[in-house]
C-alpha cells in the first residue's frame, strides 16, 4: 500500500550510522555483486551478473543452487522457447531453478523452523459480519488499566516467549513494570524487558554460520510445569511469523510485542503467531502494545483471524474471524519521535483443550505457498502451451523472484509479436497478504479453460510477478525488504545490488515496451485503513481515459468502490510503481489496486469481512474488466465514458489515503462517512417517495450551467457531485474576491500538501467565522423545538457536515468542468441532498454566503444544536 509518511525511510527510521555500516556489508555479500560497479536500469538488463556462486552460497548458507557461475546471460531459458518473442531478456538463469526454491532462505541470523505451517484453504459458508463494539467498551478498558496500575502486586509480568531470547532465562523479574518500562522518548528498539526491538544481527561469525536461518526444530521458549499450568505456549519462529515477545500479565491476559521490520524501528502491523496449551471456557485477552498507525479498521468492525488445528483436522474448517471486545487505541508508551504507540486488544474463547491456534492480521500466503501453487501449474500438462515460469532475479537472501508469462504459445510467431502486453505485480509490501490472494485469482483465471480466458491468452501477453518482496514475506516483515527499505518508493532509481527485484522488474518492463505495446500496469496492494476495493491512478489533465478501466471494474464487481478511487499524482508518490510506469515508461493505464484488510461498506457484501474467495473473485473481475476494456464491441466502454462525462468524478473525489498517515484524516473520513450513511437512511424514512430521475439520454441532451442545473435537479435525496463542485468553486471564488477566504463550515478538509494559501486570509476567515458563530449563539439561545424535532434535525446537521467532507477535494480541483445535473451517478459515487446546502442557491446569485444563523435555519439545524458548535475552528475542521 502506498504511503506518504515514509517518503524518506532513512529519516523516518533514524538508523544509527554504525548499525547501517554493519548491515551494509552483509547485504552486499548477499547480493553477490561487485560493490563498485552498478549499471543503470537502461544498461543492466542484459548484463552479466557479477560475483561468484560460491559467495552467494556462503552468504545464504543454503544447499548448492547448481554450478551456475552467476554470469548467466538473460533471455535464453531452454531450446523449446528460444524462438518466442514474448520471452523477456532481463532475468537470470539458475542451474536448478525452480526445484531449489524451497526451502526458503531467511538471510538473517535468527533461527527459523524449516517446516512451514500448512493451512486448510476453506471458506466459511456463512457471511462473517463486522464486529459492533459496545459503547462502554473503551470505558471498561480504561478501568482495567487503572486497576492494573493501582494494584501492581496482582500483575505477574512473566515473559513466556521471546523470539530472539534464550529459553533458559524467562522470569517474572525480566518483565516487571512492562507498561512503564518504555523510557520517555524511547523507540521500538527499547521494548519492555530491555531487549532490542530490531532483530539481532549477532557477530560476523554468527551471521555467516546462520544466514540460512532454518533448523528442523526449535524448543519452545516456555514449557508448562504440569497439567495444572494453564499458561499459553507461544511460537512465531516459522515462515512469515511475527511475534517478538509475550508477557503474561494475569492468568488469562497477555501483553504482546511485535517485531518491527528487519533493519527498521517501525512498521509494526503484521502479526502471525501460534498458541498452544489452551483451555476451553476461559476468556483470554491479548494486548498488542506497539502498533504505530493512529487509526485502523479494527475500530471499524474488523476482527482478527484465528485457525484451530483441531477444527481443521476434524471439520475441515480453515481461517475464521473471531474475537470479542476488540478496540484499537493510543496507549501511554512513547516512541522515539515523541508520538505514542497504539494498542490492539481483543479477547477469545478457545473451543478445545490443548489445541494449537494461530492468530493473524490477514489470511497468510507465504513464499512456500506461492512456490507450491506455481509448481502445481508447472506440472499440469495442460499448462505447457499457456504458462511459462522463469526466474526474474535473486533477492538479497538468495530467494528466486518468479516471472510468469501467460499467453497462447502455440501460435504463429507473427501473431505472438503483434499481441499487446499486460503487466501485473503484487506483494511488494510483504504484510499485505490479501494482495497475493487477488493475484491467485488472476493466475487461476488466466490459466483456466474458460472461453474468456482463452480469448485473453490469444490476444495478450501477460507478464506477472506474483511476489516482489520474497525476503520480507519469509521473515515476517510488514512493509520493507531485508535492507529495511520500502521497495515501492524505489522505482525511480532502483539499485541492482540493493533492490534487485525492482531493478529487474523495471528492466523487464523497458524491454517489453521495446517489443510491444503495454496497455495496462496493475500493482496489487492491501489497505489497512479503508474499506472496499479501489484503485489509485494517474491523471495530470483531469482526463477521462485513465478512469475508464476503474469504471469498468466497478460495474463488474460487488466490492469495488469508484468513490474511493483517486487519480492524483502527489509528490510523495513520484517514486511508486504506478507513477513511474505512467511518467517514465509511458503506460497510460497504470494503477495501484487496493484491497481492504477488512471488508466492504456497501452493496451485497456491505458490513461483511472479505474472505479469500472474495479476494480471488476480485482477481477474476480484473480479468473480466481487461476483456471489456479491449473488446472490439465498445458498448460498455462508451457507456462508462458517457457517465464520466455527465458526472465527472473529480480527481479529488477521494483522498489518496496513506496507509500510514498520522494526521487522523482517514479516521475522520470514515466516521463521517458512516454518519452520512446513517443520516441518509433516516432522511429517506422521513421523506415522501422521490420522483423518477431523468434518464441518461435526456440528461445528455441538456445543456450545462449552474442555473440549468438548479432547475433540472430532482427531489431525489442524492445530488450529483458536480452540483456541489460547481457551487463550492463559485463560493470559494466569491469569498476570495472579497478577501474572506473560505470559512470553516465551507472549506472541506484538504489532503496533505494542499492546505496552502495566504496566512493573513486564513486568519481573517477564522475571525469572521468566530464573530458569526458568537452572533448566531446569542440570536438562537432559546430552545424553540421539542426533543424529537431536535433529534431529527441533528441527523440533518450530520448529513450537512459529511457533505463538506465528501466534497473536500472537489473544492480544490483545478480543472473541473460544469456538467449537467440530475442524472444517474457513476457507480460507487455518493451524493448529498441539495436542500441541506449551507448556501441559498439561486439563478441570480448562487455563491453569496449567508450568516451562520440563517444558513443553519435553512439547513434545519436547531438552535440548541447550533449552540454546541465550538467558538472557533481552524480551516478544514468540523464540529465534533
Amino acid at each position: 500500500m502506498e504511503t506518504e509518511e515514509e517518503v524518506d525511510d532513512a529519516d523516518e527510521d533514524a538508523y544509527d550510522q554504525e548499525e547501517v555500516a554493519s548491515v551494509k556489508d552483509e547485504i552486499i555479500a548477499l547480493a553477490g555483486v561487485d560493490i563498485e560497479t552498478e549499471p543503470k536500469p537502461e544498461q543492466g538488463t542484459s548484463a552479466v551478473l557479477e560475483g561468484s556462486s560460491a559467495a552467494a552460497e556462503a552468504s545464504t548458507g543454503a544447499a548448492s543452487r547448481g554450478a551456475a557461475s552467476g554470469s548467466a546471460v538473460a533471455g535464453t531459458h531452454g531450446d523449446e522457447e528460444a524462438y518466442s518473442p514474448v520471452q523477456s531478456t532481463c532475468f537470470h538463469q539458475g542451474g536448478a531453478y525452480p526445484d531449489q526454491n524451497l526451502p526458503p532462505k531467511t538471510g538473517i541470523a535468527i533461527p527459523m523452523m524449516a517446516n512451514t505451517p500448512h493451512f486448510v484453504r476453506s471458506v466459511p459458508e456463512e457471511p462473517e459480519l463486522l464486529y459492533n463494539a459496545p459503547e462502554t467498551l473503551f470505558d471498561d478498558i480504561v478501568k482495567a488499566e487503572a486497576d492494573r496500575i493501582s494494584h501492581p502486586e496482582n500483575v505477574r509480568n512473566k515473559i513466556v516467549f521471546d523470539s530472539v531470547g534464550d529459553p533458559g532465562e524467562p522470569s517474572s523479574t525480566q518483565a516487571s513494570n512492562v507498561v512503564e518500562a518504555m523510557p520517555p522518548g524511547g523507540g521500538a528498539e527499547q521494548l519492555p524487558g530491555g531487549l532490542e526491538g530490531g532483530r539481532s544481527h549477532g557477530g560476523a561469525g554468527a551471521r555467516q554460520a546462520q544466514l540460512a536461518g532454518l533448523v528442523p526444530h526449535l524448543p519452545p521458549y516456555y514449557r508448562p510445569e504440569g497439567p495444572d499450568d494453564r499458561t499459553l505456549v507461544f511460537e512465531s519462529r516459522f515462515e512469515s511469523g511475527n511475534l517478538r515477545r509475550a508477557v503474561q500479565v494475569y492468568e488469562f491476559e497477555y501483553d504482546l510485542i511485535l517485531n518491527p521490520d528487519y533493519n527498521t524501528r517501525s512498521h509494526t502491523q503484521w502479526y502471525l503467531f501460534r498458541v498452544s496449551n489452551t483451555r476451553r471456557g476461559p476468556s483470554y485477552r491479548f494486548n498488542i502494545l506497539n502498533m504505530v498507525k493512529p487509526t485502523s479498521v479494527y475500530n471499524e468492525g474488523m476482527r482478527p483471524l484465528q485457525y484451530s488445528t483441531i477444527e481443521a483436522a476434524t471439520k475441515g474448517i480453515g481461517w475464521v474471524r473471531g474475537g470479542e471486545k476488540i478496540i484499537y487505541y493510543q496507549n501511554g508508551l512513547r516512541r522515539q519521535k515523541g508520538s505514542n504507540y497504539y494498542t490492539l486488544t481483543f479477547t477469545v474463547q478457545f473451543q478445545h483443550d490443548c489445541d494449537e491456534v494461530y492468530f493473524s492480521h490477514c489470511y497468510p500466503y507465504t513464499y512456500t505457498d506461492l512456490q507450491m501453487d506455481l509448481r502445481a501449474l508447472d506440472r499440469d500438462p495442460d499448462m505447457v502451451r499457456r504458462f511459462r515460469r522463469r526466474k526474474l532475479c535473486e533477492t538479497l537472501a538468495g530467494n528466486a523472484c518468479d516471472l510468469i508469462t501467460i499467453t497462447s504459445f502455440n501460435s504463429d510467431p507473427a501473431a505472438l509479436k503483434a499481441r499487446r502486453a499486460v503487466v501485473i505485480t503484487a506483494r511488494v509490501h510483504p504484510g499485505e497478504s490479501n494482495a497475493s490472494w487477488v493475484m491467485k485469482g488472476i493466475l487461476d483465471y488466466l490459466t483456466g479453460a474458460s472461453v474468456d480466458a482463452r480469448i485473453l491468452r490469444d490476444n495478450f501477453v501477460f507478464k506477472i510477478i506474483p511476489m516482489l518482496n520474497p525476503d520480507g514475506v519469509i521473515v515476517g516483515n510488514y512493509r520493507c525488504s531485508l535492507a529495511g527499505q520500502d521497495l515501492n518508493r524505489l522505482w525511480d532509481e532502483p539499485s541492482r545490488k540493493m533492490h534487485p527485484t525492482i531493478f529487474f522488474a523495471k528492466s523487464m518492463c523497458r524491454h517489453l515496451l521495446d517489443d510491444r505495446e503495454v496497455i495496462l500496469f496493475v500493482d496489487i496492494h492491501g489497505h489497512s485503513r479503508k474499506k472496499n476495493v479501489f484503485m489509485y491512478g494517474n491523471s495530470e489533465n483531469n482526463g477521462l481515459r485513465e478512469k475508464i478501466f476503474p469504471g469498468l471494474l466497478c460495474r463488474s464487481s460487488d466490492c469495488f468502490s469508484f468513490d474511493d478511487c483517486c487519480f492524483k499524482m502527489q509528490r510523495s508518490k513520484e517514486s511508486t510503481a504506478r507513477v513511474v510506469s505512467y511518467r517514465e515508461l509511458g503506460v497510460i493505464n497504470s494503477y495501484t489496486l487496493e484491497a481492504s484488510f477488512c471488508g466492504a461498506d456497501f452493496g451485497p457484501l456491505g458490513d461483511q469481512h472479505f474472505t479469500t474467495r472474495h479476494l480471488e473473485e476480485m482477481g477474476y473481475m480484473v480479468c473480466d474488466a481487461i476483456l471489456d476494456f479491449c473488446d472490439p464491441d465498445q458498448t460498455k466502454v462508451m457507456l462508462v465514458c458517457k457517465e464520466l462525462q455527465v458526472l465527472f468524478p473529480d480527481d479529488g473525489n477521494s483522498d489518496d489515503v496513506s496507509d500510514s498517515e498520522d494526521d487522523g484524516a482517514a479516521a475522520l473520513r470514515r466516521k463521517k462517512r458512516a454518519a452520512r450513511k446513517e443520516a441518509m437512511v433516516k432522511a429517506k424514512q422521513n421523506k415522501p417517495p422521490a420522483k423518477k430521475k431523468k434518464t441518461l439520454a435526456k440528461a445528455l441532451d441538456m445543456e450545462g450551467g449552474e442555473g440549468t442545473a438548479s432547475k433540472s435537479a430532482t427531489k431525489d435525496p442524492k445530488e450529483p457531485k458536480t452540483a456541489r463542485t460547481t457551487r463550492r468553486k463559485s463560493v470559494k471564488a466569491k469569498d476570495e474576491s472579497v478577501g474572506l477566504g473560505a470559512s470553516s463550515s465551507a472549506m472541506p478538509e484538504a489532503s496533505d500538501g494542499e492546505q496552502g494559501g495566504d496566512t493573513k486570509t486564513k486568519g481573517n476567515a477564522k475571525k469572521n467565522t468566530k464573530a458569526k458563530k458568537k452572533h448566531a449563539v446569542k440570536k438562537t439561545s432559546a430552545t424553540r423545538e421539542s426533543k424529537d424535532a431536535t433529534d431529527s434535525k441533528e441527523s440533518k446537521r450530520t448529513q450537512h457536515v459529511d457533505k463538506g467532507d465528501s466534497g473536500a477535494d472537489e473544492a480544490q480541483s483545478t480543472g473541473s468542468q460544469d456538467q449537467t445535473m440530475g442524472v444517474e451517478s457513476v457507480p460507487g459515487t455518493t451524493a448529498v441532498p441539495a436542500k441541506l446546502s449551507p448556501y441559498k442557491v439561486t439563478d441570480n446569485d448562487a455563491s453569496m454566503p449567508l450568516p451562520l444563523d440563517v444558513a443553519a435555519s435553512a439547513a434545519g439545524i436547531s438552535s440548541a444544536t447550533l449552540a454546541e458548535y465550538p467558538s472557533q475552528q481552524s480551516p478544514g475542521s468540523y464540529p465534533p
